[in-house]
């Protein structure tokens, strides 16, 4: 098999960890090939060249070479300044990180994922309502990558979404006519529907809904499988999951140390 080189490549990091005394595995996020794993030989040195870039949330110029599923990096710049996300922004950053990791297959290139993951970090850096711009994120990704959500029209008859009336929505079918009787499905109202659609302000309880609306799609689409981000968030900030707050000291418990080391 032909050594395949590759420059010049607009990327993210999405995660890394040791692989040996010096080097990292890391899983870049490209715009023309997709999710991947590279080994960067010698980042964890000191005087590494590319100590510096690999970071999450910071727009880089990559480049590598190699025949198998893993490649090796040979270059990997810094392109402009990161998103300087801090606070809630930052683990909302590391959450779209992981959605990305479990939701896209390596080496199927997605560029219009990869721009709505950099539009996102655009947002968040700069936007207050961090909550809006994930569930849009949230929406735009399941739409992307094939598993979009029915969102302007019942599954029931195909009639117009009413925003006076409930619904209950089910992962595998789309916005049903709300019933008492049956109980499946995530209650919701046509309101909130059609506000992830047109992507327009939330009131609060468009929020609250959506929320559980689009956690329930993502559950559905993941199996059931716990994100680690969404547990890590809820100790942090329990005042957004309804639980008590964790007596864990925010310096001890920092997202680069769970999730990237």
């Amino acid at each position: 098999m032909e050594k395949r080189r590759v420059v010049n490549e607009p990327a993210f990091l999405l995660h890394r960890r040791p692989y040996t005394e010096s080097s990292v595995l890391i899983d870049l996020f490209s715009r023309h090939h997709g999710r991947m794993v590279l080994i960067a030989k010698g980042a964890r040195k000191l005087k590494s060249r590319w100590r510096g870039a690999l970071w999450p949330f910071q727009p880089l110029i990559a480049a590598w070479s190699g025949r198998g599923e893993v490649k090796t990096v040979t270059g990997m710049d810094g392109e402009g300044s990161s998103y300087g996300l801090r606070g809630k922004a930052l683990y909302c950053g590391y959450y779209m990180n992981e959605l990305v990791l479990r939701l896209l297959h390596r080496f199927d290139p997605n560029e219009v994922v990869f721009d709505s993951y950099r539009n996102a970090l655009a947002r968040l850096s700069t936007e207050a309502d961090q909550e809006r711009v994930l569930r849009i994120f949230e929406k735009q990704l399941l739409r992307d990558l094939g598993y979009g959500m029915h969102l302007v029209r019942d599954a029931d008859g195909g009639s117009p979404i009413d925003p006076e009336q409930c619904y209950r929505y089910r992962p595998d079918a789309g916005p049903l006519q709300y019933s008492d009787i049956d109980g499946n499905g995530v209650r919701v109202h046509g309101t909130t529907l059609l506000a992830l659609e047109e992507e327009i302000e939330f009131d609060e309880r468009t929020r609250r809904e959506s929320k559980r609306l689009i956690r329930s799609v993502l559950d559905y689409h993941l199996g059931g499988k716990a994100l680690r981000t969404r547990i890590i968030y809820g100790r942090m900030f329990p005042s957004e999951s309804g639980r008590k707050r964790i007596a864990v000291s925010y310096t001890h418990l920092t997202l680069p140390t769970i999730l990237l080391v």
